[in-house]
């Protein structure tokens, strides 16, 4: 299972700062899962942008609900 390292997490903790989130990473057997938590305005255009950055490092993402606010990547 594809994992993002420790000097990936900076970058996407960043990302999801200029969309009006803080992303939350949880260590799991075998493999990370993802939380996102409203952080004041925020902006639909997150997922298209997690989306591109989890392509870039070759992962795809699941969501686990409809708000699209827990996921994992793969």
């Amino acid at each position: 299972m594809a994992v993002l390292s420790i000097l990936e997490v900076p970058e996407l903790k960043k990302l999801a700062e200029q969309y009006g989130y803080t992303i939350h990473i949880h260590d799991a057997c075998g493999g990370q899962a993802f939380s996102l938590e409203q952080n004041g305005e925020v902006s639909d255009e997150i997922y298209h942008a997690l989306e591109e950055f989890f392509k870039k490092h070759h992962m795809t993402i699941h969501f686990f609900d409809e708000k699209k606010h827990n996921f994992s990547a793969r």
